[in-house]
């Protein structure tokens, strides 16, 4: 338990840094990280799916945030965190994904009430930082052509002006 407030502490400090407006470049970045990621996470090269998701995770991207709480749940590329996997999809379940909100969910379970409401804080923190409104992000399930299965998808809009 101690442990576990140590390390959320320690991530609340390294990532304090307020959201601000998108700009040209975040959105290009946002972009191309998010297909750097998936390119990278076909051909199972995990290093460099860890690193593009982790930016588009950041720009908000919650498809991107959804695959990198998986990467975290099962070691893949990274250590083993299931503290890191949870609060990345509580971030991505704004999306509004069933099957997100169902892994969320499973974790969620297995918490004790003591680490639920010592993790509260930090899932507040980076939906503050990543969420849809903090990152300026719309996501939305549009149907892929020729099924009836929906995809989602995520937008990054430049702020006018910047």
């Amino acid at each position: 338990m101690k442990r576990l407030i140590f390390s959320s502490a320690l991530l609340i400090s390294a990532f304090s840094f307020s959201a601000h407006a998108a700009t040209s470049f975040e959105v290009e970045e946002f972009n191309r990280a998010s297909i750097d990621a998936m390119d990278a996470l076909q051909s199972k090269n995990y290093d460099r799916a860890y690193e593009n998701l982790n930016i588009a995770s950041k720009l908000g991207n919650k498809i991107s945030q959804f695959a990198l709480a998986l990467m975290y749940l099962q070691g893949l590329g990274v250590e083993q965190d299931v503290t890191q996997a949870y609060l990345w999809l509580n971030v991505a379940a704004e999306g509004k994904e069933r099957k997100w909100r169902d892994v969320r969910d499973q974790i969620k379970s297995s918490l004790s009430s003591e680490q639920k409401a010592a993790l509260q804080p930090m899932i507040d923190e980076y939906i503050a930082m990543y969420g849809e409104d903090a990152q300026e992000v719309s996501c939305y399930k549009r149907a892929e052509m020729g099924t009836n299965r929906k995809l989602m998808q995520c937008s990054k809009y430049r702020t006018p002006g910047k």
